[in-house]
C-alpha cells in the first residue's frame, strides 16, 4: 500500500521526487482497512461537535478571568486543523477522548480518500479547495497581509508527518501564497504581519524556546492558528471539568465524567481506578497518561495533584480484519476534523497495544465507509 500511495502522491505533487516520498511515508502510516460507521453515528458526531462549540462560546463569557491570568492576548481567529477524538462505546455512541487543536493528517487524509477513490462521508463538500479556504478565512479574520504564511514546529524536518507540511506548502503556493517552514528557534525570522500555522505543542507558549513567538503574538506582530486562546477554550483538559460542572449549556452525550485529582478523596479514586484513565490537564498524544486498571500505587500517588485529571475510562472498540489471510483483532479511534462547529472529515487510527503509535502491522490511518 505504501508503494501505491507514494506513486499516487508523485503524480499529484510532481514537485516531489520518489526517493523523497519513499523516505517521508512510513511503512505503517496507512492501514489497508476501512472502518464502517452508520449514517446516524456520523450525524451524532456532527451534532456533538456543534454542542462542544456551544460550550466554547460559554467559555468566552465565563472563563475570561482565568485566561487573563496567562497574560496572553485574545485573537480574532480560531483554529485551523483541529480535531475531536472519539471512541465508539459499547452502545454504539461516540465517547469523547480529547479535543486536539493541533491535529495532523487533515491534508493527507483528503489524499487518502482520493487515493482509495472513496467519498469523504464525514462531509462530502470538504475538499482541498475548502481546506485552503479555511486558511484564507483564518488569515482574513486575523487581518494579516493575506499573502504570506509560515508553518512552525520544533525540528519540523524530523517530524513523522513532515510530508504534510510540504503538502501544505505546495497547496499554498498554488494559491499564489508565499510559505516558509520554520523551526521554533527561527521565530524571530518571521516577518511582521504574517499568519503562522502553528504546529508547536507548547500550547501556552511558556517554554524558553517559545519566548520569541510569545512576544510576537502578544504584540500582534504575528497571528497564530491554532492559538493559545482556542487551546484554552477547547483542548485544555480543565475544560472537561468545567463542562461537567456548569449547568448553562446541555452537556454533549459523549462527554465523560472527569475528576480533579487535586481535590478528590485519594482512597475513593484508588477504589475507582479500574474505571478511570489518568492524564495531565495540559497534554497531547497520550503523554503521561495511565490506564487505571494497570496503574501502580507509586505512580498513582504521583498523579494525585492539581496537574492531573481522572477521566471515566472509555475502552477502544475492537474490530477484526483478515490480515495476510489470518483473522486479526485491532483497536481503533476516530479523529474527527472540524473548523469552528463544522465537521470536515473523519479518519480512523487502527492499532494494537496501548497507544495509536502508527507502528502496528496492518494499522495506521484509515478511511471511513458507510456501514
Amino acid at each position: 500500500m505504501k508503494a501505491s500511495f507514494v506513486c499516487y502522491l508523485k503524480e499529484k505533487y510532481p514537485e516531489f521526487d520518489l526517493p523523497q516520498l519513499n523516505e517521508l511515508v512510513s511503512e505503517q502510516l496507512l492501514s489497508p482497512f476501512q472502518i464502517p460507521l452508520s449514517t446516524s453515528q456520523i450525524q451524532q458526531i456532527r451534532t456533538e461537535i456543534q454542542q462542544y462549540w456551544k460550550l466554547r462560546q460559554w467559555g468566552t463569557s465565563n472563563l475570561a478571568a482565568e485566561y487573563d491570568q496567562l497574560q496572553l492576548r485574545r485573537p480574532e481567529n480560531f483554529s485551523a486543523c483541529m480535531s475531536y477524538d472519539f471512541h465508539i462505546g459499547a452502545n454504539g455512541n461516540p465517547e469523547l477522548i480529547e479535543i486536539n487543536t493541533n491535529a495532523s493528517f487533515l491534508a493527507l487524509g483528503l489524499d487518502l480518500y482520493s487515493f482509495l477513490n472513496l467519498p469523504n462521508v464525514g462531509n462530502p463538500q470538504f475538499d482541498k479547495n475548502a481546506l485552503t479556504k479555511m486558511f484564507q478565512d483564518e488569515m482574513s479574520l486575523s487581518q494579516t497581509d493575506g499573502r504570506t504564511l509560515s508553518i512552525i514546529d520544533e525540528k519540523p524536518t524530523e517530524q513523522r508527518l513532515y510530508l504534510e507540511f510540504l503538502i501544505y506548502e505546495s497547496l499554498f503556493k498554488k494559491q499564489g501564497l508565499h510559505c516558509d517552514i520554520l523551526d521554533i528557534s527561527e521565530s524571530e525570522q518571521i516577518l511582521k504581519d504574517v499568519f503562522v500555522y502553528n504546529r508547536h505543542t507548547d500550547f501556552y507558549l511558556q517554554e524558553e524556546k517559545s519566548k520569541a513567538l510569545r512576544q510576537l503574538f502578544n504584540e500582534s506582530k504575528i497571528q497564530l492558528s491554532p492559538n493559545p486562546y482556542e487551546y484554552f477554550l477547547l483542548a485544555d483538559k480543565k475544560r472537561l471539568l468545567d463542562w461537567n460542572q456548569q449547568s448553562d449549556v446541555p452537556c454533549p452525550t459523549s462527554l465523560l465524567k472527569v475528576y480533579d485529582l487535586g481535590k478528590e478523596d485519594k482512597e475513593f479514586i484508588w477504589s475507582e481506578r479500574k474505571n478511570l484513565f489518568f492524564k495531565p490537564k495540559q497534554s497531547f498524544g497520550g503523554k503521561q497518561a495511565y490506564k487505571g486498571a494497570s496503574i501502580s500505587r507509586k505512580v498513582f500517588e504521583s498523579v494525585m495533584t492539581t496537574d492531573f485529571i481522572a477521566q471515566q475510562y472509555s475502552a477502544a472498540p475492537n474490530i477484526t480484519f483478515d490480515y495476510l489471510e489470518t483473522p486479526t483483532e485491532y483497536k481503533y479511534d476516530l479523529r474527527c476534523f472540524a473548523y469552528k462547529d463544522e465537521l470536515q472529515m473523519i479518519v480512523a487510527r487502527i492499532y494494537q497495544g496501548q497507544t495509536t503509535n502508527l507502528r502496528t502491522t496492518g494499522g495506521g490511518f484509515a478511511a471511513i465507509t458507510l456501514a
